[in-house]
């Protein structure tokens, strides 16, 4: 199923840059902390984190678990390959790594938490990935989407991205609403303005 969905270009995009992404998209970390504080992590939780690139998220979380778990997901073999020499699964317990499209993800009720940060744009159906992504999801779990810039710069930073990503766009957040809901979510929190676009919804 994901090999109909993804665009091949994009993923060479990503593993061409992994080694340098850290340097070339840097992400302020008073407002990477904004957005996890409301994720409202429990310190028990499974995280299932998509498009976990670097793992720029992984600290985050592990701040606030106590002994719960984190996948990390992403499609490029490369940017996990960084994320795992940047926390290693033997000196983070609580991690361990997954390559792989979200369309090819069979997850069912298994995650407390699941988080889309700064990657959405970059999933070309949507709707669709909204729908496994909630599949994933245990009752009263939450999903978020999250970016720690407005959706007019990230759209615009895609568009002069180069032909790999440059028609990655984030919806409007009507419609990012409306996704969510047509897959049994309810939201729960959104913000969408000149710093954050942010949405987090609950399965119920």
């Amino acid at each position: 199923m994901g090999t109909k969905r993804i665009n091949p270009k994009q993923r060479g995009f990503f593993n061409e840059k992994a080694k340098v992404w850290d340097e070339i998209s840097v992400h302020d970390s008073s407002k990477v902390e904004y957005i996890t504080d409301i994720l409202s992590i429990k310190g028990h939780e499974r995280v299932l984190d998509i498009g976990t690139g670097t793992g720029v998220m992984i600290p985050h979380y592990e701040a606030r678990l106590v002994n719960g778990s984190i996948v990390a997901v992403d499609y490029s073999e490369n940017m996990i390959d960084v994320a795992r020499t940047k926390y290693p699964e033997s000196e983070h317990p609580f991690v361990s790594y997954v390559i792989s499209d979200v369309y090819d993800l069979e997850y069912c009720s298994e995650f407390d938490l699941v988080v889309c940060y700064s990657c959405f744009p970059h999933f070309v159906d949507q709707p669709l990935a909204i729908k496994i992504l909630s599949r994933a999801l245990r009752k009263g779990g939450r999903l978020a989407v999250a970016h720690s810039d407005s959706a007019k710069k990230i759209n615009g930073i895609h568009m002069e991205g180069g032909v790999e990503i440059s028609n990655d766009f984030l919806p409007s957040m009507e419609r990012l609403k409306r996704m969510m809901t047509d897959s049994g979510l309810s939201v729960l929190f959104e913000r969408d303005d000149d710093a954050y676009y942010i949405c987090v919804a609950r399965k119920e």
